[in-house]
């Protein structure tokens, strides 16, 4: 009787460990990994994570497109987290502070260059800023809205019904490249270069762009960016070529002679790490002087 009933036993035990090694992993642990590990060899970013996880994904995995890119079926875009922005500026640079003196610095406005946002009779002045003289060139302020501008090879965004297949300085991609848009006037004025750096302060976050795209309207307005710049400012808003940012506490400061490498009226991209480097570098050292 001994000898069955030890033999009966180990059947059973091994039945039971069949069935452990069987069951599947269930779904958010297979998922674990790829929430927490980021494979550099899929991403620039500095992040702990990828740009295109999703913690509520049930596949664990990450996005094919580069960091430069926002969610355009979703709407809800990247996160709130600046991390896995590749032109997000530097963490050391004290956001708040910069705004808070800018927007103190309203006593240089620009002559003439007193624009509509395109909503109601909401006017923005854009006042010249007097900086610490390493920065180089004139140095301007204005806070406006921020519309969607999907001129260039994205012309046909959602919502744009009158785009334009170039821009002013070739034919950007507004999916791939953060930009703002001035007034034609304003560029030709103060003899603004094109693509010059802009750091945009939105949303409580602070974004390096180019002057990618002028606006020549009748009459002329201020306050737009391409598609990714706005849709990575404002994340949750689901904006689109006929949806925008209306309200104006966008401030856009422009560099008017700095220009980051990188570009060429030849490609619909730009090297977001030289914007990035040439961003951080002079954000770092920006100083008003009054």
């Amino acid at each position: 009787m001994l000898a069955p009933t030890f033999a009966t036993r180990c059947l059973s035990l091994l039945a039971v460990m069949s069935m452990v090694v069987a069951a599947p992993i269930p779904i958010r642990l297979r998922n674990a990994r790829s929430m927490i590990v980021r494979d550099d060899s899929d991403s620039g970013s500095d992040s702990d994570f990828s740009s295109g996880s999703d913690w509520d994904s049930d596949s664990g995995s990450s996005s094919d497109t580069d960091n430069t890119s926002v969610d355009n079926d979703s709407g809800t875009g990247n996160s709130t987290s600046t991390n896995n922005v590749v032109f997000a500026t530097d963490l050391s640079i004290d956001v708040a502070a910069i705004l808070q003196s800018v927007k103190s610095a309203t006593f240089n406005p620009v002559p003439g260059a007193n624009y509509g946002t395109g909503h109601d009779d909401n006017k923005a002045q854009i006042y010249k800023l007097d900086v610490d003289g390493s920065v180089g060139g004139s140095v301007y302020a204005v806070e406006a809205d921020m519309d969607v501008d999907c001129d260039g090879t994205d012309y046909q965004c959602q919502g744009n019904d009158d785009g334009q297949s170039e821009t002013s300085y070739g034919a950007l991609s507004a999916e791939r490249v953060p930009f703002y848009v001035l007034p034609q006037s304003f560029v030709d004025q103060q003899n603004i270069k094109g693509n010059s750096l802009g750091a945009i302060i939105c949303n409580n976050k602070m974004f390096y762009a180019i002057m990618g795209d002028t606006n020549g309207d009748s009459p002329e307005v201020i306050g737009e960016a391409s598609w990714l710049l706005a849709r990575t400012c404002f994340p949750d808003d689901d904006l689109n070529g006929a949806k925008g940012h209306d309200q104006s506490d966008v401030m856009y400061i422009v560099f008017g002679s700095l220009v980051p490498g990188g570009i060429s009226e030849d490609s619909p991209t730009i090297d977001i790490d030289s914007l990035k480097e040439l961003g951080d570098k002079t954000m770092k050292t920006f100083k008003l002087t009054s």
